[in-house]
């Protein structure tokens, strides 16, 4: 059950990086899906006015899902980590932590369902009991 959590964290990790969904951001309604902060940045350096200021603002907000997304992934690693070493307590509240982060989007990782195999390997542990 541990190589088919590893894997499942694994897919929940490259499924989710950043900005995955359609957008219409700002006032000028910017689609952001699959840009990157840095690459807003470079657009708001290259437009003036309004429309610079709405990339900024774009930047601004492509980093924070981006750090979200960075921050769920290393949670979802830290309780693998947890998982391997017997702990799947804390690994459970590492994934629920990780879940909270996504559930901020409308991105379909699969946090929520390493958590449950995660609770299903607790269950079935004799230690844990």
């Amino acid at each position: 059950m541990f190589d088919q959590l590893s894997e499942m964290v694994r897919l929940a990790q490259q499924s989710w990086v950043g900005c995955c969904w359609e957008t219409e951001f700002g006032s000028r309604r910017l689609n952001l899906r699959g840009l990157q902060a840095r690459q807003a940045v470079v657009a708001a350096k290259a437009t003036r006015g309004d429309e610079s200021q709405c990339w900024y603002q774009a930047a601004q907000w492509l980093a924070g899902v981006e750090h979200d997304a960075k921050t769920a992934a290393e949670h979802a690693q830290q309780a693998l980590n947890a998982v391997a070493s017997g702990d799947l307590a804390v690994a459970i509240k590492l994934f629920d932590q990780a879940s909270v982060l996504a559930a901020k989007y409308p991105v379909s990782v699969g946090y929520v369902a390493c958590r449950s195999l995660c609770e299903d390997l607790s269950c079935s542990d004799p230690a844990t009991a």
